[in-house]
């Protein structure tokens, strides 16, 4: 387990952000608290990424092309499906494209890794 400083690149619902930030990175497993006060845990293994804050928790499975958010004041979860485009990753990058499909919108997310 170490801390690094990383890269990140985010387009989620048509925001965009570019910034650098510390993290948490073990076998594979990347965790870190975005600008925003986000949680956010990168599974690279499993293509799995989880964005978390106060009200929601997001949890983005690559493999199996599906986004589960839970509403923690109403108890409630959903599901929705998406059309992964690209995973790309190597020791240095993690590259993900996705499309949500009941709004036809191209969310990215990129994370490099310093060395």
């Amino acid at each position: 387990m170490g801390r690094r400083e990383i890269s990140v690149y985010t387009k989620f619902d048509d925001n965009q952000e570019n910034y650098k930030i510390m993290a948490i990175i073990y076998k594979d497993v990347i965790k870190y608290i975005d600008l925003t006060n986000n949680k956010m845990i990168i599974d690279m293994n499993n293509d799995i990424i989880t964005r978390e804050n106060m009200e929601y928790k997001f949890d983005i499975d690559l493999q199996k092309n599906m986004i589960n958010i839970y509403a923690k004041k109403l108890k409630k979860q959903f599901n929705k499906k998406i059309d992964t485009l690209l995973v790309d990753k190597n020791n240095r990058e993690y590259l993900v494209r996705y499309r949500l499909l009941d709004d036809d919108m191209i969310n990215e997310y990129f994370v490099k890794f310093k060395n």
